[in-house]
């Protein structure tokens, strides 16, 4: 039986001061961290458009993604908010609405490659809060250090293949290690990563511009990730605002998949792989 997913909302207790560290899945690509009261985003997309659209469905800000489960947080339900990370301008990833509804409640950092700062520029988020993600760097922001990971993934329709308009990134807190890769094939750079405790896995299936179960693997296994957590998969529906379907191919594909589709490949790898909600908070350092 396919994974359905029951969203839990995020209460506004996960905004307070804490003595560790939190994690919550958005939902798709979403990442939500309270590292010892400073509050962390990654591709976050928090606003809805249509709440009771035609048909009853529910948009999400982006214009090809109908929301299949709630999502477990809204803009309106962020209390505190520190840096924003976006690892590609991809629209699953990057919201229309959301980085200036957060722009304008709570002033953040924003970061994110070459891409992304073009788009946030035009929105006018001033210059002093932006900060650019380039491959391999170190900043220390919020208490947390974060590293710059490469990736390499086929967004763009000009240049799909540039290297350093997509990346992830690692969270070093005080408490132990999250690694969000982003949307990327299988790099020799990723295997040199070490030290993780906490890695989002790529569940998208049969998707060449993802690391997908056997990528995911293989990296799992080389930076000895503790915990292995699935992601990109069974939020959206691939359909298109008109009502008709997505075109197949790989954006299909990478929607439909199931973590179930992982598990042989999890299997191979020494950390556990445990299936969560979005909403639902999980905690470092790890038991």
């Amino acid at each position: 039986m396919p994974t359905i997913l029951k969203p839990q909302k995020i209460p506004p207790s996960f905004f307070q001061d804490r003595r560790d560290t939190a994690i919550a899945w958005l939902g798709m690509a979403g990442l939500l961290v309270n590292s010892r009261g400073k509050i962390m985003m990654i591709d976050p997309l928090l606003t809805l458009i249509d709440r009771d659209g035609e048909g009853g469905q529910r948009w999400s800000e982006t214009h090809l993604r109908m929301l299949l489960p709630e999502l477990p947080l809204e803009t309106d339900g962020v209390k505190k908010l520190d840096l924003v990370m976006y690892t590609h301008a991809e629209d699953d990833h990057f919201g229309t609405l959301t980085p200036g509804t957060l722009e304008q409640r709570f002033k953040p950092i924003f970061m994110g490659p070459p891409p992304v700062l073009k788009r946030l520029r035009e929105m006018s988020i001033p210059e002093e809060r932006l900060r650019v993600a380039n491959d391999f760097e170190l900043s220390t922001i919020c208490g947390t250090t974060i590293e710059v990971t490469p990736a390499l993934h086929d967004h763009d329709k000009v240049n799909p293949w540039k290297r350093g308009d997509c990346v992830g990134y690692i969270l070093r807190t005080p408490d132990g290690s999250i690694w969000h890769p982003g949307d990327t094939g299988l790099i020799p750079e990723l295997l040199n990563v070490k030290n993780i405790d906490i890695l989002l896995w790529d569940a998208s299936v049969e998707v060449p511009t993802h690391l997908g179960p056997d990528g995911t693997a293989a990296i799992a296994k080389t930076c000895g990730a503790k915990l292995l957590l699935p992601y990109h998969y069974g939020t959206f529906e691939a359909t298109l605002r008109n009502g008709n379907p997505a075109p197949t191919g790989p954006y299909r594909r990478a929607l439909q998949s199931d973590p179930e589709q992982s598990l042989p490949f999890a299997k191979t790898c020494p950390g556990r792989f445990v299936i969560i909600q979005p909403g639902e908070v999980l905690t470092l350092p790890l038991p």
